[in-house]
């Protein structure tokens, strides 16, 4: 799954004094905004979410050896 940029929706989150404050910190360190940084958050969390469905599916599946991999692709 890959997040595109589209029109915006409005969220709420409650967060806890701490993890606010380190979620400031984070963005001053970053130097983007908070928002940027939860919804570049998010995003990475999504794709992990769905990378780990893709493997959790294909557990069990015979392993390609990476010499045919890197042959494969020329490499």
């Amino acid at each position: 799954m890959t997040i595109t940029a589209t029109a915006k929706q409005p969220a709420s989150v409650r967060l806890s004094a701490r993890l606010n404050s380190a979620l400031i910190e984070q963005a001053k360190q970053l130097k983007i905004s908070k928002d940027a940084l939860v919804r570049r958050a998010l995003s990475n969390m999504l794709e992990e979410i769905e990378d780990l469905k893709t493997i959790e599916a294909r557990r069990g599946e015979k392993a390609i050896p990476w010499g045919r991999v890197k042959a494969e692709l020329g490499l």
